[in-house]
């Protein structure tokens, strides 16, 4: 089960189901008016960033209300990037025990603690939570859910009244709790083991699977995995 920001529980329910990755999720608030977009992931997740995508020339760690604040500045491009003319852009977390809130933004990092400070954030083993203080300090959007199923392939999770994803007008593949269609990929498909991504569809999530290059290139081991998956979220 994964507790979300707006404290939603997500449970995914199946046949021989591995849930020993790590969830994760995103969504868009409305900060003081100004749209922002955030991350929660795995405590320790900002490191791998720091290290791999970040890449910060100036890194600033502090105890900031019951956990860690983490700002990583970029100001320089690397040589085998474009120079860019933009403002140095940097990637923010605050961290608890379990889990971390990331954002990221062009420009000076001055007043990123104004902008964690809208939440009243509460880091729990199964997720973190992210209350707006008030209606006016951030309101936030729908919440996206993701999780990796090893040898199966990637999951993101929705609600079906604001969903993003598609669902096809035609019926789908009946499974045990709910509904599927195949969507390919077309060349979004390179490099991964199979061509096409996969639309469940359950009463209360819509649910979409995509392949990634080291899951099975067997399609009915994908079919059969989500015939058997239950998807629930339950809002508050």
């Amino acid at each position: 089960m994964f507790v979300t920001p707006d404290s939603s529980q997500v449970v995914l329910r199946g046949t021989a189901l591995d849930v020993s990755r790590p969830w994760s999720c995103g969504f868009i608030a409305l900060v003081r008016g100004a749209p922002r977009t955030f991350t929660v992931a795995e405590a320790g997740a900002f490191d791998w960033h720091s290290t791999y995508t970040t890449i910060p020339d100036q890194f600033v760690r502090q105890p900031y209300r019951g956990g860690e604040l983490i700002i990583a500045v970029r100001r320089e491009h690397r040589r085998d990037e474009p120079a860019r003319h933009d403002p140095a852009e940097y990637r923010a977390a605050w961290r608890g025990q379990w889990f971390e809130l990331h954002t990221r933004a062009c420009g000076a990092p001055d007043g990123i603690t104004r902008i964690f400070d809208a939440f009243r954030l509460t880091d729990t083993p199964l997720g973190l939570l992210a209350r707006p203080r008030s209606a006016g300090a951030a309101q936030l959007e729908p919440v996206r859910v993701a999780k990796q199923i090893p040898r199966i392939g990637y999951l993101t999770i929705e609600r079906p009244g604001p969903s993003q994803l598609a669902i096809p007008e035609h019926r789908g593949h009946p499974t045990q709790h709910g509904e599927l269609w195949r969507e390919p990929l077309g060349l979004g498909a390179q490099g991964r083991s199979r061509p096409d991504a996969l639309v469940l569809a359950t009463p209360t999530a819509i649910t979409r699977l995509v392949p990634g290059p080291a899951d099975t290139a067997d399609p009915n081991e994908a079919l059969a995995f989500l015939d058997s998956l239950s998807v629930i979220w339950e809002p508050t």
